[in-house]
């Protein structure tokens, strides 16, 4: 985790509705295009549902000021799992990942479930990347409770992980509980489906990863000097439980480059991955692609310029 090196390019699939058709007409096909120019994974985010007005999020770290929430209310964003499993059939050879799913959301035998069909349809390629929300309307129009949410993620998980052993297996947290539950397929990938936490540069969040994680995604707007602070908190935490940091991912996004015309420029955008691997990034995710290409069929070309960075 702290060599460095070049990281792996991630490929944003969400916020595409400028350039893709009405319904996400073209999401399947920027996917397949962004596999042929050799991306290494292809990443969705996601809301279930939205209130017609949303306009502030909460801070980054307890304490600090609500800030703007991007993107319209009406944004179309498919279901990941779904659309990972559409994806993963027009693609080769990139992982695919959600970046974040929402766990507490979900009952968590459900969230197998399909995770694992998911993995085994794509042929062992999905990478789960899960956050505990943060939309209180989001939680009370699916009549989930709205309370210990990092709590609820990290039951979610351990069942989801429990389940994936295969076989009957029994499970019992403070939210969740079952005895010999089958739950099949099991995953195609030897010890399960990686999780990647998503979250701010804290010791909870690094405990998460160092105990049952794979990866860390840090949030969009992580600061270099919180990256290097997640990363050393991360090895820590990795040391306490037996484990080589070394095997933990680091995801980060890439800070979009503009020309004087205030056009994201992907060659310089991706320059900036230096900078990350410095802080100890292993992967880096690209802005959504709206920001780089017109339409659909610009997508490969610039993606594989992109990539021969």
């Amino acid at each position: 985790m702290t060599t460095v090196g070049t990281p792996k390019l991630a490929v944003t699939l969400s916020h595409i509705d400028s350039i893709s058709g009405p319904g996400q007409a073209d999401l399947l096909a920027m996917a397949a295009a962004a596999d042929r120019a050799g991306a290494d994974q292809l990443v969705l985010s996601e809301h279930v549902t939205l209130p017609a007005l949303v306009t502030s999020h909460p801070g980054a770290r307890p304490g600090d000021p609500p800030s703007s929430f991007p993107f319209p209310s009406n944004e179309e964003y498919p279901e990941p799992l779904v659309a990972l499993a559409a994806i993963g059939a027009v693609t080769q050879t990139a992982r695919l990942s959600t970046n974040i799913i929402i766990a507490p959301l979900r009952p968590a035998v459900l969230l197998a479930k399909m995770a694992a069909t998911v993995d085994v349809l794509s042929g062992g390629r999905l990478d789960l990347g899960v956050g505990a929300g943060w939309l209180k309307e989001e939680f009370e129009a699916l009549g989930v409770p709205y309370r210990r949410l990092g709590g609820r993620m990290d039951d979610t998980v351990a069942a989801c992980q429990a389940l994936w052993k295969g076989g009957p297996q029994s499970f019992t947290s403070d939210t969740i509980s079952f005895t010999d539950m089958v739950c099949a397929p099991a995953p195609l990938q030897a010890g399960g489906i990686p999780i990647w936490f998503a979250g701010t540069a804290t010791e909870a969040t690094a405990r998460r990863v160092a105990t049952m994680g794979h990866g860390w995604t840090a949030i969009g707007n992580t600061s270099i000097e919180d990256i290097r602070t997640g990363v050393k908190l991360i090895a820590e935490a990795c040391e306490k439980e037996g484990r080589d940091p070394a095997d933990i991912a680091i995801r980060c996004s890439l800070p979009a480059v503009r020309d004087a015309d205030g056009r994201a420029d992907i060659v310089r955008t991706v320059a900036g991955r230096d900078r990350l691997a410095e802080a100890g990034a292993t992967w880096v995710q690209l802005p959504p692609l709206p920001q780089f290409v017109r339409s659909p069929d610009e997508v490969e070309d610039v993606l594989r310029a992109a990539v021969a960075q």
